[in-house]
């Protein structure tokens, strides 16, 4: 018989996860969406294969549940941005349309 000190979460789980063969993590995940939509969905999140959005969708909650969610666990939310440079080049042709404030 195993016994378990902690709790597993699947933060600490992630990196065996990610060890495992495409066969046995597809297992895994069958596995998961039986038991815990919840937790295969944060799980297809966690490993970039689905949006924050369609991850809320697969829990079965709504996309703000399952950002707190996340927060709850510890689990950063995944965002991408361009870098400074390519921001700059983007905001260049708006920034001519601002007109200062006379007030100042």
């Amino acid at each position: 018989m195993i016994q378990i000190s902690e709790p597993i979460t699947l933060e600490k789980l992630l990196p065996l996860i990610q060890k495992l063969s495409e066969v046995e993590r597809e297992q895994l995940r069958k596995s998961l969406e039986a038991e815990s939509p919840l937790d295969a969905a944060i799980l297809l999140y966690q490993e970039g294969e689905v949006t924050l959005g369609r991850a809320s969708e697969l829990a079965g909650i709504h996309r703000f549940e399952f950002e707190e969610t996340l927060a709850a666990r510890g689990i950063w939310k995944i965002v991408e941005i361009d870098s400074a440079e390519a921001s700059k080049t983007r905001i260049a042709p708006i920034k001519h349309l601002h007109k200062p404030n006379p007030n100042k």
